[in-house]
């Protein structure tokens, strides 16, 4: 089984079920791909499940759990990692995971993943087109253990790099980078203009860099991530996260940006509450996808006037 589509006539949505249950397709109808995903990942044979497992950059979107710091802290096949707090790789059952087709529309999938004995969890997906051009994907994930787990759910939106990201603010972000002494990485540049965060591409290293990153943590004052792609305007929403009840080291929205020599990464992040579940109980977080027209010039006053429009629309 290769890539499953979704489509209304107006939207397409792909989705892989034999590779963690990503999304590595959204588009227009006609139009192009506005996730960072590489066809070549889209047919088998695909990786296992396994330990074993390198990363590779598969990209799309892909649920995770957080914190960071806790990637493998519940977790005894390897040991290593866990009193390392190994903030890499993501949990391999997750990435490469096969997911058995539960129902199939041709504008709704739902997904259903075994317990990952990395974190205990068992994840089920659901994509649905409920819209003109809205796409809302929902995950449910269950304790399989027989012990408490804690974690919270971690959307992770890999778009194309040259995209311009916004954040619409409620206080200043927190931004984390490379640390002084890495005379061979620096901080990827942001500006704030207008009440909005912004990762602007195109930042590329000047020798004797060789690297540009930087992670903003944002509290926002709408809860929503826009970013600028081509020609359209994707908007990314979901209901707001309390900030105490999220795990103290995320924060709803994170957006990070990389730069170096054969890769540039953008990623759209939201965070779901950090949450102990007994065995057997479920947590879940949903967002929505919007793809809007954009015709504009790609400069931040014409980005803001646009959204500007866009909120007053009444699009929340």
């Amino acid at each position: 089984m290769d890539l499953i589509e979704l489509t209304n006539g107006t939207v397409v949505v792909g989705i892989l079920p034999p590779l963690g249950g990503r999304v590595v397709l959204l588009k227009r109808a006609g139009g192009e791909n506005v996730l960072d995903s590489n066809p070549r990942h889209w047919k088998a044979p695909f990786p296992p499940p396994d330990l074993a497992t390198p990363f590779e950059p598969w990209n799309g979107r892909i649920v995770w759990v957080g914190p960071q710091t806790g990637f493998w802290s519940q977790q005894d096949l390897r040991p290593d990692l866990k009193q390392a707090k190994a903030v890499w790789p993501p949990d391999p059952f997750n990435e490469t995971g096969r997911f058995e087709i539960v129902e199939r529309t041709p504008r709704k999938l739902r997904l259903k993943g075994g317990v990952s004995p990395v974190t205990g969890l068992a994840f089920e997906h659901e994509y649905e087109i409920v819209g003109e051009r809205t796409v809302r994907m929902k995950t449910l994930a269950t304790n399989g253990r027989t012990t408490a787990v804690s974690w919270d759910l971690w959307p992770n939106t890999r778009v194309r790099p040259e995209g311009y990201p916004y954040v619409p603010l409620d206080e200043p972000p927190r931004m984390d980078g490379p640390r002084p002494d890495e005379a061979e990485v620096g901080i990827y540049p942001n500006e704030v203009r207008d009440g909005w965060l912004a990762l602007p591409p195109g930042r590329n290293p000047e020798a004797p860099r060789k690297k540009l990153w930087a992670k903003a943590y944002v509290r926002p004052s709408r809860a929503l991530i826009a970013c600028f792609i081509g020609e359209e305007l994707l908007i990314i929403r979901a209901p707001l996260v309390a900030k105490e009840k999220l795990h103290p080291e995320q924060a709803f929205i994170e957006i990070y940006r990389g730069s170096a020599e054969g890769e540039v990464i953008l990623e759209l992040e939201m965070h779901g509450p950090y949450e102990t579940l007994a065995p057997g109980a479920s947590a879940s977080i949903e967002q929505t996808f919007e793809l809007l027209d954009y015709d504009g010039p790609t400069d931040r006053a014409a980005h803001l006037s646009r959204l500007g429009r866009v909120l007053q629309q009444g699009r929340q």
